[in-house]
């Protein structure tokens, strides 16, 4: 009996999803992104706290002068130098202050060879400079690194960092005369911003790349713990804004990140993610709650602009490198608001960064108790590796419920076939267990009638089963390759063209993604009716559904922000297309599809960057321009860092997606 009642619960179960899996995926979807979105609600997110105790930072106490009059003298010495030649950093000028202070200083060159010969014939050379000051009471077994990226006053499209390098040569002069440090600290200034971080971590740690080219380092310290990356410009600031995503959205321990929102705000330093001022609304009892409308708005803002840096995949700072190494870095700029009645100046800055410096010196283990995986409404507050992955699955599972109910759906008809086939095969009525039923002559001949005029219908080839989706699989995943190898194949024959690098990458794409449009149309066969895709699609739906949940949940592994907005655009296109007679609404399918096709994401992400614009045209012609950037600059990436974003794209992301362009052209 309970084997019965199983089966039963079972079949009941089967019946449900496939009677009712379209309103059920539906419900899982709402509420999921309801549900993600109202994360940055106070009351549903936490407070930040610190894990690691040891560092101690409320007693961290400033010894350095009210007044550093160093970085002051230093940032007058640092513009001097800096206009003698607008187009090149100041690398002799460091080398040779840190040499003067007594430290183990030294120079290191780099070569960069482009993936793309054409871009240029030449190898870029490339110099870092870095010092390393050595603790008096231990064996150079740890080390800390505070960064500089060294950008010429020429470099317009970065902000300026003068006043980064000013003030790691103050720091450095009194750093040297404290005998508290049980870890060398690293001061290290790269050339070409990621680029020379790249170069010389790689450097660090003997790791080898193919296109970045590094010489030997003549000195090093221990294995890095924490390292803080500056962007501060020679001026005052108005307030100081964190970056925290690095390569393949990494992220640093949230320990490290809570140390300098503390330091700064000890200091009466301003702190923002991604330049979001939090409000500071005040209520009958004091500070605002969290629950007000604009708490939340502006929370919410703060989130969606974490995730949008994170689901690009690339390192928002130099910073960023550093995670590959399992070493928490992030970058503190400092930002000139001419809005703002703040001024911060080098001397609060300085005391942040001693702080942070002191703090970390206690550090007795590498960072491991705090979160990896989390999302920040706000500086103060965060969400959870355990929060957001139950709104977010279920909204990837609303597609895998579908796909579950289509597969049983599928196996259901296959069956019903197999049995049609039977009966047509044994027209004297010979059942599936092996017993015959009593047919008369006149049955049996009228029987075969039918089935003659039944298959003078029908297409003499079969629309359901496996062999009429294998091609289908089959072309998409070879389009997928051709989108991950196209760019490096294209470029082979560009210098017979002289066509620029960008143009040509975009050029590449365009040219895959007009022909993968075109596949189903040449993939077709004049039938009964004219122009209709032999496949059997909701099997071929149901492959697609699955293959995209176990790829969204994957990647949601790595890169939550990447998987959200996949799921978020792409999951109710994608769950609910399906064949139609209309032709009305086959067109609008495809329009669905074609807006949530990779490209156009692609294309989407460029128009928001570039929002807003003074007209129409010169909205859309900006924003073709940042979506070529961006298609170059991601492939740049995978060569140059092992960015994955283009691999993840290409070569999983849209073979999946012309699965489902393949639904529309299919016969209902």
């Amino acid at each position: 009996m309970g084997l019965l009642s199983n089966e039963k619960q079972r079949n009941r179960l089967v019946k449900f999803l496939q009677n009712h899996h379209a309103k059920l995926s539906a419900l899982m979807y709402i509420v999921g992104l309801a549900w993600f979105l109202a994360l940055a609600y106070q009351p549903f997110n936490a407070g930040t706290y610190f894990s690691e105790n040891a560092l101690l930072p409320g007693l961290v106490e400033s010894e350095l002068p009210h007044v550093l009059t160093k970085a002051f003298n230093l940032k007058d010495e640092v513009k001097a130098e800096m206009n003698k030649d607008q187009k090149v950093a100041p690398q002799s000028w460091i080398f040779e202050k840190f040499r003067a202070l007594g430290l183990d200083t030294y120079r290191h060159n780099f070569s960069v060879i482009y993936p793309f010969k054409s871009i240029s014939k030449k190898v870029v050379q490339g110099e870092n400079v870095f010092a390393i000051l050595r603790a008096r009471r231990a064996a150079s077994t740890e080390a800390l690194v505070l960064s500089v990226p060294l950008r010429p006053l020429a470099n317009k499209a970065k902000p300026q960092t003068g006043g980064g390098i000013a003030l790691a040569l103050a720091l450095a002069s009194e750093f040297k005369q404290k005998a508290y440090w049980s870890k060398d600290v690293i001061f290290l200034f790269t050339d070409y911003d990621e680029v020379g971080t790249t170069a010389w971590l790689d450097a660090y740690h003997e790791s080898k790349s193919e296109y970045i080219v590094s010489e030997h380092l003549e000195g090093r310290s221990g294995p890095i713990q924490a390292a803080i990356n500056l962007e501060l410009p020679l001026e005052k600031v108005s307030y100081y804004n964190l970056k925290l995503e690095g390569l393949n959205g990494q992220l640093p321990n949230l320990d490290l990140v809570n140390l300098v929102v503390k330091l700064c705000r000890k200091e009466r330093g301003q702190v923002t993610l991604h330049h979001t001022m939090e409000p500071k609304l005040r209520s009958y009892y004091g500070e605002g709650n969290g629950e007000s409308f604009q708490e939340y708005k502006t929370a919410l803002t703060t989130m969606m602009r974490m995730m949008w840096y994170q689901a690009s995949g690339a390192p928002s700072g130099n910073h960023g490198l550093f995670h590959r190494f399992h070493i928490e870095a992030l970058t503190l700029e400092g930002v000139k608001d001419k809005k703002s009645t703040r001024i911060h100046d080098l001397t609060a800055s300085a005391r942040i960064i001693e702080g942070v410096f002191r703090s970390l010196n206690n550090l007795m283990e590498r960072f491991h108790q705090s979160f990896f995986f989390y999302i920040l409404p706000s500086t103060n507050r965060y969400v959870s590796i355990g929060m957001y992955m139950p709104p977010f699955g279920l909204m990837a599972a609303a597609g895998l419920i579908t796909g579950i109910a289509l597969w049983l759906i599928s196996g259901d008809e296959a069956a019903a076939n197999a049995v049609e086939k039977e009966k047509e095969a044994d027209p004297a009525g010979t059942s599936l267990d092996g017993s015959e039923k009593s047919k008369t002559k006149a049955d049996a001949d009228k029987s075969e009638q039918d089935a003659e005029e039944e298959d003078d219908e029908m297409d003499p080839i079969s629309t359901t089963g496996i062999l009429t989706v294998i091609p289908v699989i089959l072309v998409c995943l070879l389009l997928g390759w051709l989108a991950y190898q196209g760019p490096e194949l294209l470029t082979r024959i560009m210098p017979k063209f002289r066509i620029h690098t960008e143009d040509m990458v975009l050029y590449s794409m365009l040219a895959i993604y007009t022909a993968a449009l075109m596949y189903p149309k040449l993939m077709t066969r004049k039938s009964g009716n004219p122009n209709r895709l032999i496949v059997d699609w909701r099997l071929l739906k149901s492959i697609g559904l699955i293959s995209q949940s176990l790829a969204l949940a994957s990647i949601s592994l790595t890169n939550i922000s990447q998987a959200f907005f996949l799921t978020a655009f792409m999951v109710p296109v994608t769950t609910f297309v399906r064949p139609s007679s209309y032709r009305f609404l086959r067109w609008v399918q495809m329009f669905a599809l074609v807006l949530v096709s990779p490209l156009m994401l692609m294309f989407l992400v460029g128009f928001i960057t570039v929002w807003p614009q003074p007209d129409v045209f010169s909205l859309f012609l900006e924003a073709f321009n940042s979506t070529k950037e961006l298609i170059f600059l991601s492939v740049m990436d995978n060569y140059l860092f092992n960015a994955w974003t283009e691999s993840v794209i290409t070569a999983i992301v849209f073979p999946i997606w012309l699965f489902f362009w393949a639904i529309p052209w299919a016969e209902p």
